[in-house]
């Protein structure tokens, strides 16, 4: 094992789920309950055993680690420096799809909110704001799943989205950083020249960020007219109330 990989990967994933390592200490305890040190003896507190683990004085015997994975959400393989993502989801995940692990991360939040029956009181509370409550921040997994099995008709383009790409990264379409000065670095006729281009830009990037939407509209429309929601999602109304529930 090495040690250094090991108190900074541990240390990542306790603050990941706990912002102090009492509050871990806790949640092991009232889950797993006591363990046995090396000395036998009984582990009353945690706390300083935990402590010891993140400062590399110490490490956990392989069952107490097996506890550990399972209660900050991480395989032992990241623990022990064998892989280099959180879990071995994700790496298979990032391997099958070519998504980055931030993306992953971003997409199992949505459905971990989206899977959890809402506090409406809350989201009423929150008034005009409500759809700012993480539940509706949510419905970006909906969409993304809407977009890419697309419908009948309609596939999100793929060449729409690449000549965006090429417009602004590869043919040099934009206002560099460079361009843009103090007004008195810049003759008169160079400022209306800059800001001209900049007008031409933004015309033709607004061109085709029309189509992507048209291209995404015709997507939700005519799936909402077949009534197709997406295979990961379905209404809830076990409790009387309806909501998305993702499938576990």
């Amino acid at each position: 094992m090495n040690i250094i990989t090991f108190t900074q990967r541990l240390q990542e994933c306790r603050r990941r789920k706990y912002s102090s390592q009492q509050s871990f200490a806790d949640a092991y305890m009232e889950r797993y309950g006591m363990i046995r040190q090396s000395k036998k003896k009984i582990d009353n507190n945690m706390f300083g055993t935990i402590q010891s683990w993140e400062q590399g004085k110490s490490t956990p015997t392989a069952d107490v680690l097996a506890n550990i994975c399972e209660l900050l959400d991480c395989d032992a393989d990241y623990l022990l420096g064998r892989i280099n993502q959180r879990t071995h989801d994700i790496t298979d995940a990032q391997h099958y799809t070519g998504l980055s692990p931030a993306a992953l991360e971003q997409l199992h939040e949505y459905m971990l909110d989206l899977a959890t029956e809402p506090n409406w009181e809350e989201i009423r509370e929150l008034g005009e704001n409500a759809f700012s409550h993480k539940y509706y921040r949510a419905y970006a997994l909906y969409l993304i799943d809407e977009l890419l099995t697309g419908s009948k008709s309609h596939k999100l383009s793929i060449g729409i989205l690449d000549r965006l790409f090429q417009m602004i990264y590869e043919e040099g379409i934009g206002i560099n950083k460079e361009d843009y000065g103090s007004d008195n670095e810049y003759e008169t006729e160079e400022i209306d020249n800059r800001e001209l281009l900049a007008a031409q830009t933004r015309e033709q990037i607004d061109i085709i960020t029309y189509l992507i939407t048209n291209n995404i509209r015709d997507i939700i429309y005519e799936n909402a007219v077949d009534e197709k929601l997406p295979d990961a999602l379905r209404i809830d109304i076990s409790k009387g109330t309806y909501f998305f529930s993702v499938y576990k």
